[in-house]
């Protein structure tokens, strides 16, 4: 069973493959938009068919494979610390606000950036992007012949070649067609650029032009190049900068961070192929290929009626990690209603205190003006009758349980001495005092509200000018009831004998 990785390297001119100590070299054609030409993709599938040389029972490989520095774009971006879910959520809104192009149109790919400085509230990530189409042709091509494309950046994992750094450096990648140049700052990318290819002093100018006159660093890797042209390059740069040649193949690096890494590149490219219109058929068909599927496919219709338990089991596994995935959203609920219950403990209990006041006032009182505050300070203005109501009034607002103090300041009489000018100031109990109570009118006041005051219990008739909580002795003077009015029995003796004097 061949399960031999495979390390490929991608240029602007050529594709490189390294299969253990084998390695093939193809030439790349591209059209004017820099896409590979439908031919160039025909070649390259039977050159990499004939290379690989895999058998169509054997499983498939994967294929790890740089890309080059044309259209990549780096940025680093801060996110804050999260779950996985909001993070890949985060990071996709950044990733549309931070490139020209959305998410989907991209193939991107990120890293965690280990900053001396980290914050435990913040995660530092380093993003590559670059547009989906050029890769896709790529991931095509690779797929037909029977592979997994892995992709990531080529510039990005030659740093694996280089000897560890404490201080700032640069790798430059001299090709025929173009060069490239990264830098890191001391181990993270920073920057990378497309250059032209390596023909001397333009090549050092564009150098230079790159790195800046402030670049700290003073070291500088050279790949694909020999220590003619690196003691060459460093002339020319100048300004203290060394050049060192690493006399080792490019590819080669990306071998070394996949084995670093654990089998996989630091940084991979998520990209997803569309087969569209046959793009997939470079090569003639496989007639034993398809005959092979053919029996497969006949094998597993018989089988079908009783693998039905083996089947069922990864729809409900299935079933039971979305289950498990959606019980992590009962701790976000919880704390929205710890929330929601912490406001509707905090918020004060204006309303409970203007009712416990309307319904305490006695008839015929009246509020001028009333103040209240979040701490339970509250201060009216008002007039009442006499000193017997507003000492009942006191009772009431105290016997409700609702205020911790209620103090007469100030009590005078009007000047025509009918009524009483009084000011009263109270403070309400605390959350946990109150918790006990029940504020808000009865049943009983509600019907009444909804029949406007109506006896609805007592079939008398109520006399005009009667209203509920009529003092039992004693009429407005001049009160007369006009003739023929029902007077109900069931009044008071001393309250019946006066209405009927004022019905004569």
């Amino acid at each position: 069973m061949n399960s031999t990785p495979v390390y490929i390297e991608i240029s602007q001119a050529s594709l490189k493959v390294l299969k253990e100590d084998a390695g093939l070299e193809l030439p790349l054609e591209r059209d004017t938009s820099g896409r590979l030409t439908a031919a160039c993709k025909e070649k390259l599938v039977a050159g990499l068919q004939s290379f690989l040389d895999r058998k169509p029972w054997q499983p498939r490989t994967n294929a790890f494979c740089a890309i080059g520095a044309n259209g990549v774009l780096l940025r680093r971006l801060t996110l804050p610390a999260s779950a996985k879910e909001e993070f890949q959520r985060l990071l996709l809104l950044q990733i549309e606000n931070e490139f020209p192009l959305p998410p989907d149109d991209l193939a991107w790919g990120w890293q965690p950036v280990e900053a001396n400085n980290n914050k435990a509230a913040h995660r530092e990530v380093l993003v590559a992007a670059v547009k989906k189409e050029g890769v896709e042709d790529y991931a095509n091509v690779l797929s037909t012949c029977g592979v997994n494309p892995v992709f990531t950046v080529g510039a990005l994992v030659r740093k694996s070649l280089c000897p560890p750094q404490l201080n700032p450096y640069a790798i430059l990648e001299l090709g025929r067609s173009q060069s490239e140049l990264v830098t890191f700052d001391p181990g993270v990318p920073v920057t990378l650029r497309a250059l032209p290819p390596a023909n001397g002093a333009s090549l050092a100018e564009a150098v230079r032009k790159n790195l800046g006159a402030n670049w700290p660093g003073r070291k500088v890797f050279l790949t694909g190049a020999n220590d003619e042209q690196a003691a060459q390059l460093q002339r020319q740069l100048g300004n203290g900068v060394a050049c060192e040649a690493l006399k080792i193949a490019g590819i080669l690096g990306l071998k070394k961070s996949v084995e670093q890494n654990g089998g996989s590149p630091p940084l991979v490219l998520q990209v997803k192929t569309k087969r569209v219109g046959g793009s997939l058929n470079l090569s003639a068909p496989d007639v034993k290929k398809w005959a092979v599927r053919a029996a497969a496919l006949l094998c597993a219709l018989l089988i079908l009626p009783y693998a039905e338990a083996l089947l069922l089991k990864p729809f409900l596994a299935r079933k039971l990690s979305a289950l498990k995935a959606d019980k992590g959203r009962l701790a976000v609920i919880d704390r929205e209603l710890e929330f929601l219950q912490s406001l509707k403990q905090t918020q004060p209990p204006y309303l409970d205190a203007m009712y416990i006041l309307a319904k305490s006032t006695p008839q015929g009182g009246k509020i001028d003006s009333l103040t209240m505050n979040r701490r339970g300070d509250v201060s009216l203005r008002g007039s009442l009758r006499d000193a017997t109501q507003v000492t009942d009034f006191r009772t009431k607002l105290i016997g409700s349980g609702f205020f911790a103090s209620v103090a007469v300041e100030e009590q005078a009489p009007t000047p025509d001495r009918q009524k009483l000018n009084l000011r009263i100031s109270a403070q309400w109990k605390s959350v946990e005092a109150r918790a006990g109570l029940t504020n808000g009118p009865t049943a009983e006041e509600i019907e009444k509200a909804k029949t406007g005051g109506k006896d609805t219990k007592g079939g008398g008739t109520m006399p005009p000018g009667m209203m509920p909580g009529m003092p039992a002795s004693g009429l407005p003077p001049g009160f007369k009831l006009p003739p023929g009015v029902s007077l109900p029995a069931d009044l008071p003796p001393e309250v019946l004998k006066q209405l009927q004097s004022a019905q004569h």
